[in-house]
């Protein structure tokens, strides 16, 4: 039976954003010498997530569909400055805030994100011209492009000048399928005690941007389809979760949320939840998706384990 408790009972942990002070070559040897998940066994390639994976009571075509869905708007990112105005401390991390012992270098840290949400401009919109690498490189930059804004924890992308060293791959499901990167550019909200962090990339492929626009938009309809159609076992508190762990291909892991951390603001309640659903350094940002929470479950990003599990920021 899952269990409510007020913000004195949360226990502060540690992260689980990747640091890789050699560089993207360490990232197998991490996966490889992991003591978290030796083996990584409860972690299922995104290829071959089927309806066998799901628990008996939610083994339909639907529910199958949304985790492909939520796949498809996971991304692998890959962060390369930490940023100098990092705290030393703060309530939701025991010891020192993740990365301040390494603020102002480029050493590589990697996580996950999910796109929520696409804007495309166009010449009328005047936004000027695109500001990704690309175009900024080039004598004709395209006046037609647009922004990804992804969520992810704040301990991994923490303030602008992160977000324009950071970039994001869409599609990096296995090592023959490389993906697409997509340029970071600024941070439009940041929570850092609730460790929950939204910032967009910039990109002018269209290709690209209609399809993760259409993708978003087909999640969206189908959470509410998952509510409609299949019946919300509460005693389950089933929790899915899509990350790249140690910054490899992407991963689905399936369990159960066991505790829900309240904290009050004001005359607003924040929440954060406790889970089984395995993870490891690298799913730092990676949406925590629970059947049926609150309709919506979107501002819920893995941010960390301690002594009762795995759990994630506050919702935004």
């Amino acid at each position: 039976m899952a269990e409510t408790y007020s913000e004195p009972e949360f226990v502060p942990g540690h992260h689980e954003a990747e640091i890789c002070y050699g560089g993207e070559a360490d990232l197998h040897k991490h996966y490889t010498d992991c003591k978290k998940n030796p083996g990584h066994v409860n972690f299922i390639p995104v290829n071959d997530f089927n309806l066998d994976h799901l628990p008996s009571q939610y083994r339909d075509v639907i529910m199958l569909e949304l985790i492909k869905a939520l796949s498809a708007l996971t991304v692998l990112i890959k962060v390369k400055y930490t940023s100098l105005e990092r705290p030393k401390s703060v309530p939701c991390f025991s010891g020192q805030y993740p990365c301040y012992n390494i603020r102002g270098s480029d050493v590589l840290r990697t996580g996950t994100g999910w796109v929520y949400h696409v804007v495309k401009y166009t010449e009328s919109d005047n936004k000027g011209t695109c500001p990704c690498g690309k175009c900024q490189h080039s004598d004709t930059p395209s006046k037609v492009w647009g922004e990804v804004c992804v969520r992810t924890a704040t301990h991994l992308v923490f303030d602008d000048s992160e977000a324009r060293q950071t970039r994001c791959v869409v599609g990096y499901d296995n090592n023959k399928s490389p993906g697409v990167s997509l340029d970071g550019w600024r941070v439009r909200v940041v929570d850092i005690k609730g460790d929950c962090c939204e910032f967009t990339c910039v990109s002018c492929d269209l290709e690209l941007l209609d399809e993760l626009d259409k993708m978003w938009r087909h999640l969206y309809d189908l959470c509410w389809k998952v509510r409609d159609t299949i019946a919300i076992f509460d005693a389950d508190y089933f929790t899915v979760i899509v990350s790249h762990p140690h910054g490899c291909p992407k991963q689905v892991s399936v369990g159960q949320w066991t505790y829900r951390h309240v904290r009050r603001v004001l005359t607003t309640t924040k929440c954060k939840y406790t889970y089984t659903t395995c993870t490891c350094p690298g799913s730092s940002g990676a949406t925590v998706y629970m059947v049926g929470y609150d309709g919506w479950w979107s501002s819920l990003a893995h941010s960390g384990s301690n002594s009762k599990g795995n759990y994630c920021g506050e919702c935004m």
